[in-house]
This record gives structure tokens, C-alpha cells and sequence, in this order.
């Protein structure tokens, strides 16, 4: 009976060489699609303010839905042009972009001559055509309290030169009149001639895609995608796994680089 020689120190590293070398190259494979997504997202986020990736919204549904992103509880679309304006919750946008986040639910908004003019409960926001906010009335400043409607009347001017819109506001307490600088207002009774701005019957599914997708940003999908969160929770733990076999490739590369 013959008895098993003990392995000698050459043959032992002999072993652990091959062992390593066979780690090292099926880490490196499984590691490449790894890579590859680091590279990819690394360098879009390096370049995110030149490409804007921080204001491109999201507009696939399906990426929305895994985000849980709904549609806004209360959409209304004033207008069918390119300039319309969209109210989705508190937040208002003309012509797609995004120019007032307010602290309560927005009722209305319309055009004013050269002003756009939006309303919540309890208080008034007064734009450019250009979407810049000029002023915010509220009862500080003699607005009217528990806003319900917005409304336009065409005033003949003195002399016949023209016609000027008056703005009519419809509150709990009754209706109120605005004077032409809309500073001071009056309650009265409005005559027929008062139209009440309704929005339209239905909004374009393409406004609700953007109302839902302007809560997310590609830069923070990439952001996401890049350090793991957007698998979830487990997956910073694969994502920690995946860096220490790197570790572990770039370590062993090395060593067998020193052997030969």
C-alpha cells in the first residue's frame, strides 16, 4: 500500500496559480456587461449639463409606472395651440415649460392681453407671455378669498378706440370686478357679456405623458442606473459584489503578471 506524497511548495503554487487564473477569467467575463454600464452611464452623466439630461423628462410609460410616477389627480388643459396652458395639481406650464409650482391645488389660468393670468383658492399669479412670474395677489393685497372661477369681459374703450378685457372673479362670497390695472376690486354682478374660462373638454394624452414625466429626470434615471438603486434595494449589495470581484481581477491580474 502505497501512502499519497504531501504536495511540495512548487506544486502547491503551481496549483493555486491555475485556480487563480481560472477565477480571473470567468470574473472577467461575467464582469463585461458590468463594465460596460459603468462606462456607458458614467460618461452620460459626465456630460449631462451639455446634453441637459437634468431637464429632459421621462415619457416612457412603462419607466414611469416601475418609478411610480402617476398622473396627476387634477389635469386641465387651457387652449389647444402650442401655447397652451397646462395645470396638473399645483403646477402650471405654458407651452411645455414649467413656470410655477404653487402651494395649493391651481383652479384656472388664461390669457390676459400681453399677461397669463392663473388662480388657486386663494390666490392670483400674474405672468409675461413669456411665462415670468410679475406679481401674486392674495388678501394682503385686497384679492378677493375663496377663488372659484376665473372670467373675461370686453370693455368698450372711452371715444370708440377699442375694447380692453376686464377680469372677473367668482368667489364664495359672490363676484368681483378688477379695474384695469388689477389692483382694486369691486363686487357686482356680472353681465352676459362675462365669459367664464372653462378648460377643454378633453386634455391631449401627450400633456398627461409630460405632466407625469416632468417628476423624472434621464440624469437621475442614469444616476439610478449607474450606482444600483434602480433594482432595488438588493441590488446595491450585487453592485458591492460586482466591485469586489473587480477588486479581486485587477489584484489577481497583477500577481499572475508578477509571476511570469
Amino acid at each position: 500500500m502505497t501512502r499519497k506524497q504531501p504536495a511540495t511548495p512548487h506544486k502547491f503554487k503551481q496549483k493555486l496559480q491555475r485556480q487563480v487564473r481560472a477565477w480571473h477569467r470567468r470574473l472577467g467575463v461575467l464582469s463585461c456587461l458590468f463594465i460596460l454600464l459603468l462606462v456607458v452611464t458614467g460618461v452620460a452623466l459626465n456630460h449631462s449639463s451639455q446634453w441637459q439630461l437634468g431637464k429632459t423628462a421621462v415619457l416612457q410609460p412603462w419607466l414611469l409606472d416601475y418609478y411610480g410616477i402617476t398622473p396627476p389627480h387634477h389635469l386641465a388643459q387651457f387652449g389647444t395651440s402650442q401655447a397652451a396652458l397646462l395645470i396638473a395639481d399645483n403646477r402650471l406650464w405654458l407651452d411645455k415649460k414649467p413656470i410655477l409650482e404653487a402651494q395649493h391645488p391651481l383652479i384656472s389660468a388664461t390669457y390676459v392681453a400681453d399677461f397669463v393670468l392663473a388662480m388657486d383658492r386663494q390666490q392670483l399669479y400674474l405672468f409675461d407671455r413669456q411665462g415670468h412670474l410679475q406679481e401674486t395677489q392674495d388678501s394682503s393685497t385686497g384679492l378677493p378669498s375663496d377663488l372659484e372661477a376665473l372670467g373675461l369681459e370686453s370693455v368698450p374703450q372711452e371715444a370708440g378706440t377699442g375694447t380692453v378685457m376686464r377680469v372677473w372673479l367668482k368667489t364664495a362670497a359672490g363676484d368681483f370686478q378688477a379695474d384695469e390695472q388689477l389692483l382694486n376690486w369691486t363686487q357686482g354682478e356680472p353681465l352676459a357679456s362675462v365669459t367664464w374660462v372653462a378648460p377643454a373638454p378633453t386634455v391631449d394624452p401627450q400633456w398627461v405623458l409630460f405632466a407625469r414625466g416632468s417628476h423624472l429626470s434621464w440624469e437621475r434615471v442614469l444616476l439610478d442606473l449607474h450606482s444600483g438603486r434602480l433594482f432595488g434595494a438588493y441590488a446595491l449589495w450585487l453592485w458591492d459584489i460586482v466591485g469586489l470581484a473587480l477588486a479581486f481581477i485587477a489584484l489577481s491580474g497583477l500577481w499572475l503578471w508578477l509571476k511570469k
